[in-house]
């Protein structure tokens, strides 16, 4: 399951799959969209859009997990290169490497660092970094441990803070300072149930969101202690399948649900606002791209 979700002041990004990793950015206060491209193909003639993220200039870094690397757009689309090492064509060890993603899913911003996610197996650097400019720096180290092993991350939240991961086989939140330095893990499992969390967020209200593909499948809350918080019911009504989520400038949540192909808005305090986005309406003339490889 791939896509993702970015807002930076009124620009919305979404991203899609379907044999082509798609881009969609959509200006919230006209309520339109102002620009769509396509992923480049790598060499089997495919590409992937997963999770994205937006940094203050509106570049954008767009995970690509079937080509197992992240590629930087500017905000017209152009595309200004790739982030990753090529993965080997054989040995499972060998993707648990610096500068190696294997098959990307999250990415994050903060400051010069580029933070990417993902992985199908536990690996010891699933949480990788790259300055801006593509140079690979030292992984995250889960729970502080460089022998420890993160269980195939699939959501990143970068903040002034510091940096959270959810840590999606071990069912756990991790959070780190900006420096890289572990602070602690939050369990997302209430009671005997099985989590799987796949996106987190930190709210500006306090307290963390994250969507669970676990026992408890949906979007879910934890207070800022930690603890497991109720949701109005809005949610519950007006959110189906959610796969990513972000918070805007005033602390509205907008989550990417129904698989990836909507867009809906909460206040702070999580009641229902409106529908943002419904790609239905804008895959039919989305662009194809063509079939030249890189």
């Amino acid at each position: 399951m791939a896509g993702g979700i970015a807002v930076r002041g009124n620009l919305l990004t979404v991203t899609w799959s379907a044999a082509r990793g798609h881009v969609f950015l959509f200006d919230l206060e006209a309520q339109q969209r102002v620009s769509t491209w396509v992923l480049p193909v790598g060499p089997t003639g495919y590409s992937d859009a997963a999770g994205v993220a937006m940094d203050e200039h509106y570049h954008l870094f767009v995970a690509d997990p079937h080509n197992n690397r992240v590629c930087h757009f500017n905000p017209f689309g152009r595309h200004l290169g790739n982030f990753g090492e090529a993965v080997p064509a054989s040995g499972d060890a060998a993707r648990d490497r610096s500068g190696v993603l294997d098959r990307p899913q999250a990415v994050a911003w903060r400051g010069d660092v580029i933070y990417v996610a993902g992985g199908e197996q536990p690996r010891r650097r699933a949480v990788q970094r790259f300055t801006r400019r593509g140079t690979w720096l030292r992984p995250l180290a889960s729970r502080g441990d460089a022998e420890a092993k993160f269980g195939a991350p699939r959501g990143l939240w970068a903040e002034a803070d510091g940096l959270l991961v959810a840590d999606t086989l071990r069912g756990t939140i991790q959070r780190f300072r900006g420096d890289g330095t572990f602070l602690s893990e939050l369990q997302c499992s209430p009671g005997k149930s099985v989590s799987r969390p796949i996106a987190v967020m930190r709210q500006v209200a306090g307290g963390y969101l994250f969507i669970d593909r676990g026992d408890e499948a949906g979007l879910r809350a934890l207070g800022a202690d930690g603890a497991p918080r109720a949701l109005p019911d809005d949610v519950r009504e007006h959110c189906f399948d959610p796969i990513a989520l972000t918070e805007d400038r005033t602390g509205r949540v907008l989550v990417l649900d129904r698989g990836g192909e909507r867009v809906v808005r909460f206040s702070p305090t999580m009641t229902f606002e409106r529908v943002v986005v419904d790609l239905e309406e804008h895959l039919s003339d989305a662009p194809h791209g063509s079939e030249s490889r890189e």
